[in-house]
């Protein structure tokens, strides 16, 4: 089991993520109390879905200012790749 060190912030306790969680600075992480079992589970799944929304929201700016290529264009370019084979 992997551990986090807890160290007071202020008024208040944190702790430092590892880079691969993917969590960024200034996000809001969801967590749920298990009292019973003294567990505090952290929730990131909302984290990706927002992260994924936006890498969508961004792809569809390309469509907004018509930065794409069309299917023949990219054969153009492409082709010598194997793209439309």
């Amino acid at each position: 089991m992997k551990k986090l060190k807890v160290r007071k912030i202020g008024n208040s306790l944190g702790s430092i993520f590892p880079k691969d969680w993917g969590v960024h600075d200034g996000e809001l992480l969801s967590y749920t109390i298990d009292k019973k079992n003294h567990r505090v589970i952290i929730d990131l799944s909302k984290n990706d879905l927002e992260h994924d929304r936006a890498l969508i929201e961004e792809s569809f700016k390309d469509f907004e200012t018509g930065n794409f290529a069309t299917e023949k264009e990219m054969k153009a370019m492409f082709g010598k790749y194997g793209w439309g084979k």
